[in-house]
């Protein structure tokens, strides 16, 4: 191994040794570029209630404080093939442009031993899944009759990718990805096969029980669609290196890569495994990784979750704080939750949360995870009583609805401050940065749209909502109009 490689890895493990305790502590993640706050802000943190919140009946877990990144490597070898591991370790970025992980600076020898150690961890085979014949033929070998059948699943596939929204966490060859969770799939036919996607979309948890990735309520049928989509689409597959003028690919350094053949004929080398062994321990893989059977400072996580009923359950399952915040944890990608039982209406929300649909049409959208009835009573009943705004909000009609007289001024309101600019108002058209208005008043509470108006800031601080300063008298004629927008539900 190359000396300044080692020298920089002492150093590391030096600042660790100090650090470590800490960050443990703090349940920071070295995997986030977060400053780590002190020992006194954290505990102030974790027992002062800020004054707007309820206390909630749970203990929240923030996805994005995960002790440790990346995924267990214990079947790694099961989920990525040799030559794919192999021109990873060598260099993470050109394999998968948006890794996190580090240029460890190893050289062939020095992979190959630790993908033979990687393997000697294996616990389990790739599962065997049954496929149709034809599925696994390439598509100039399939009859027509053939072709037809799979263009079926595939399309089928297609449909279930682009409903549960993949492209919000995942970038595609550079494109998409907006959350900024997932790797870039702009290759993955090179790194995985069709059994080992099949059983991770079925079973995300098993795989990797901190991942931030959802487990989505797929049916087979939804599964296999996907498995054909993401193996057969072309978004999916490597582009062909463009030609230069004089009609030849350019030339790139040749990377050396171990292939199936050689591995068959190393997996059981236990002086390599050693080898592997001594490597990785140097390399401290394990501050981002689990990895059973070595003595590292940072030992597996071992989180027992099996326990986990009602809203807590969803929140780990559906990963909504991947996305969603609710009081000082998650994410900041989808609108906050902490005070949703203040501002939604329950009986939308039960809907809205089995078919997910547009509110904001130039944002991207929230996936169907074919969460149950079940499901949607579970999180509505959690919502209602416990996201909620400590004090009460004033609401004009509680005791009945608004006047025709008040609607009308509030619409003339509305066209005067320009709230069409940004917002459309059911057919009559408008912008649409902001939601669409038409059945704004089935989806919110009367209470909350006044408190919304009278400082959109003090709601969202990141929103671009004008504040327009308006008199009680306007605040009461623009919540008239705007709850008067009940037709039917939001985007049909």
């Amino acid at each position: 191994m190359r000396l300044k490689f080692i020298i920089s890895l002492h150093k590391t493990l030096l600042i660790m040794i100090v650090c470590l305790p800490l960050v443990v502590f703090s349940n920071t993640s070295f995997g986030q570029n977060r400053k780590i706050d002190t020992l006194y802000l954290e505990l102030d943190k974790k027992y002062r209630i800020p004054e707007q919140w309820s206390a909630l009946p749970l203990d929240l877990e923030d996805p994005y404080k995960r002790v440790k990144n990346g995924p267990p490597l214990v079947n790694v070898v099961h989920k990525a093939n040799v030559e794919w591991l192999s021109r990873w370790i060598a260099n993470p970025k050109k394999t998968v442009p948006n890794a996190k992980m580090p240029n460890l600076g190893l050289d062939f020898e020095e992979i190959k031993a630790v993908i033979v150690y990687l393997s000697s961890l294996a616990e389990k085979d790739v599962p065997n899944i049954t496929w149709d014949a034809f599925l696994l033929k390439k598509e100039d070998e399939l009859s027509e009759d053939e072709y037809e059948k799979m263009d079926k699943v595939f399309n089928n596939g297609k449909g279930v990718w682009g409903r549960a929204r993949c492209t919000i966490c995942h970038p595609i060859k550079g494109s998409g990805g907006n959350v900024g969770v997932g790797p870039d799939l702009g290759e993955i036919t090179t790194k995985i096969n069709r059994n080992w996607l099949y059983d991770w979309l079925n079973n995300t948890k098993s795989h990797f029980p901190d991942t931030m990735m959802a487990q989505y309520r797929f049916t087979d049928t939804d599964i296999r669609g996907i498995v054909e989509f993401v193996m057969r689409d072309t978004q999916f597959i490597p582009e062909e290196k463009e030609e230069d003028e004089g009609g030849v690919a350019p030339a790139e350094p040749e990377v050396k890569v171990l292939s199936e053949k050689e591995f068959s004929g190393l997996r059981q080398d236990s002086a390599l495994i050693e080898t592997g062994r001594d490597i990785v321990e140097r390399a401290r893989c394990f501050v981002c990784h689990d990895i059973k059977g070595i003595s590292e400072l940072m030992p597996v996580v071992d989180k027992r979750r099996d326990g986990l009923v009602g809203f807590e359950k969803l929140l780990y399952d559906i990963r909504c704080l991947t996305c969603h915040r609710i009081q000082d944890k998650g994410g900041t990608y989808a609108p906050n939750l902490t005070f949703t039982g203040s501002k939604i209406k329950m009986g939308w929300e039960r809907e809205f949360l089995q078919a997910p649909d547009i509110i904001r049409p130039l944002s991207q959208q929230m996936p169907k995870f074919n969460l149950t009835e079940e499901d949607s009573r579970v999180a509505t009943e959690f919502i209602e009583k416990s996201l909620l705004i400590k004090e009460a909000l004033p609401d004009f009609y509680k005791e009945g609805p608004p006047s025709a007289e008040v609607i009308a001024s509030g619409e003339k309101l509305f066209y005067d401050k320009g709230c069409n600019t940004c917002h459309a108002e059911g057919t009559k058209g408008g912008g649409v940065v902001g939601p669409n208005l038409a059945t704004v008043g089935d989806r919110l509470q009367s209470s909350y749209i006044l408190y919304h108006l009278k400082n959109p800031q003090q709601v969202n601080p990141q929103g671009v909502e004008p504040n327009f300063g308006l008199s009680d008298d306007e605040l009461k004629q623009m919540v008239g109009f705007l709850v008067d927008h009940v037709m039917k539900k939001e985007g049909k």
